[in-house]
């Protein structure tokens, strides 16, 4: 195989010197130069539409992020419902709605992001597809098929978003106020319709070369083209298959290699045609600009050395980690950092995510987690047998967190599904001092936390009380109920999910099992939900945080209050909601 790098001299843009073939009719010469159809310049017609086409859907985001700002400062305290009110809770509607299929277990983006990928669909089917010829008449007219070319450059225009809507820190996030682990579905998505895109280019190529022009094998021997986009096309079609859930977060260095291959193939592959180099350029920008802020930032936050975390073992599956922090590091209730573990072998390579379980002003980063695999499990056998083991790490962040400040709605809920309470206390903590330095308007609080079993939150359950006594001094209400799903409490019989309240608070009185009461069975989400909504209170906010199951029955119950808004139904007239899932 002659390993033909790239093409000499380098350029960074080849030429565009189209020349009338004499081997050609005028039909066939006019049809070649046929805008849509002329390869030189196939970039403008399918590279940029890509590009604008992306931009486009950045920008009608971020009009509604303005649009969402806007409304929140100018947001007035009427018991009336305005237009703008309807039709926020109809965006709101179509961000919280949800999907699923049970038995498979499978969970969908919102509504919204489910709209917005069928769109991306439907647009690159169109593009790919639209224009005809797909294959030319007669082989002197270009061996690169039209629906060849056009594929391989809307491929190319779309890397430079596939690794935008990836990165940490994130220029989307900063336009459209959505966190960068809310953009993964368009990331995984961009990825998929990129290879669908790659695999007609490829096979379009293979095809004709097999078939028509009978020279695959020499093409192969002598031209850098296939050899080198098999090598691109390899790591690519591994890391779709491993792009998504389970896979991706087991196999998640080697996924990151994988990645560097497929890019460095790519740019011998594509050998700076046309403006083909343009798109890596900006990809290298992107991803080089977020991962050097990312560096500098952990540095700035940890310093080289690292800092030094304690270990604390809660129970059989629960760990907490303490990082003292300096003062210069901040962070707001609700935010995750990423962790980097040295000195742990093989972990050191990866940081992994967790959210912030503390307040800034305690000076110290609380991470609360449950032991799996992985680095979890490495870090239960360091702190096993031991009084505060030690660990050292870098901190990068924080990142996420929630859009607007709770303290401005009359009635907040906090819903927590097992470790989803280290999302929720501490907005929990935080609006409690708002609210008792008078900078809240809060007059009611829920707290629903359901967790498995009583050691779960046995490491909260102090905390709680100490928030909840806080705010006893106050006018505001607090409804607090910690749910127990599978241990068996003493002295009382399973309360199921159609229990009434009067006996719900039966049982509150008959269970004092730790610090806190607890109640056995599973709350009923949905009534939750409503009961908040048809109180007194007309702004309400909704922040929650659990596994899919209990996102799933949140996100569809407040979707069905945003929709009873948009129709004028009594209750609440600004419903919001926040949602974290603790997976990852």
């Amino acid at each position: 195989m002659g390993l033909i790098w790239l093409d000499s001299p380098v350029l960074w843009h080849s030429a565009r010197t189209p020349s009338r073939k004499s081997t050609l009719n005028d039909e066939e010469n006019n049809l070649i130069r046929t805008k849509f159809l002329d390869w030189y310049r196939a970039d403008w017609d399918y590279a940029q539409t890509t590009v604008e086409f992306l931009c486009a859907g950045i920008a009608i985001a971020m009009i509604f992020n303005i649009f969402s700002i806007y409304r929140r400062k100018s947001s007035s305290k009427s018991t009336r419902l305005s237009p703008v009110d309807r039709i926020a809770a109809f965006c709101r509607y179509a961000t919280a709605r949800q999907f699923r299929i049970k038995a498979l277990g499978w969970y969908s983006p919102p509504l919204a992001a489910v709209i917005v990928v069928a769109g991306m669909i439907l647009f690159f089917t169109a593009l790919t597809f639209g224009q005809h010829p797909y294959q030319w008449p007669n082989m002197e007219m270009g061996h690169s098929a039209p629906l060849a070319t056009r594929s391989g450059w809307i491929s190319i225009a779309i890397i430079p978003f596939m690794i935008a809507f990836a990165t940490k820190v994130n220029w989307i996030t900063a336009l459209t106020g959505t966190s960068h682990e809310k953009l993964q579905v368009f990331h995984r998505w961009s990825a998929l319709i990129m290879y669908v895109t790659s695999l007609i280019h490829s096979f379009l190529f293979i095809w004709n070369s097999i078939h028509r022009t009978h020279d695959m094998e020499e093409e192969w021997q002598t031209s850098s083209f296939y050899w080198t986009g098999v090598a691109a096309l390899v790591p690519q079609t591994y890391l779709t298959l491993l792009s998504w859930g389970y896979l991706r977060n087991k196999y998640y260095e080697t996924f990151k290699n994988a990645a560097g291959i497929f890019m460095v193939a790519m740019f011998v592959h594509v050998d700076f045609i046309l403006t083909s180099w343009d798109y890596f350029w900006a990809t290298l920008a992107i991803y080089g600009l977020a991962w050097l802020t990312r560096v500098l930032r952990t540095w700035y936050n940890s310093s080289l050395i690292g800092l030094t975390g304690t270990l604390i073992s809660h129970s059989s599956t629960i760990i907490e980690l303490t990082i003292p922090v300096p003062p210069r590091v901040k962070w707001a209730p609700g935010q995750h950092v990423f962790v980097r573990f040295l000195g742990l072998g093989i972990h050191m390579f990866s940081s992994h995510p967790f959210t912030v379980a503390s307040l800034k002003e305690e000076g110290v980063v609380r991470l609360v987690f449950k032991t799996h695999g992985g680095v979890t499990k490495v870090l239960k056998q360091k702190a096993e047998g031991k009084a505060g083991a030690k660990v050292s790490v870098w901190v990068d962040g924080p990142y996420g967190g929630v859009g607007q400040d709770l303290a401005m709605f009359e009635r907040v809920v906090f819903l927590a599904g097992g470790l989803g309470e280290t999302f929720t206390y501490p907005l929990f903590a935080d609006l409690a001092k708002k609210i008792k330095d008078g900078k809240a308007q809060t007059k009611a609080i829920d707290f629903v936390l359901a967790v498995r079993d009583q050691d779960s939150c046995a490491w909260l359950e102090p905390a709680l009380a100490e928030t909840q006594a806080l705010l006893s001094s106050t006018n505001t209400k607090v409804q607090l109920n910690i749910y127990v799903t599978q241990d068996q409490l003493s002295n009382t019989s399973s309360l199921c999910e159609e229990s009434g309240e009067s006996e719900i608070e039966k049982s509150k009185e008959r269970l004092q099992d730790g610090v806190i009461p607890k109640i056995q069975g599973r709350p009923d989400l949905t009534k939750v939900i409503h009961a908040a909504c048809t109180a007194q209170e007309k702004d309400v906010a909704v922040a929650v945080c659990g596994p899919d199951n209990f996102l799933f029955d949140v996100r569809n119950a407040v979707a069905d209050r945003e929709l009873a808004i948009t129709k004028g139904a009594e209750g609440c007239t600004n419903l919001y909601l926040h949602s974290e899932n603790y997976g990852w």
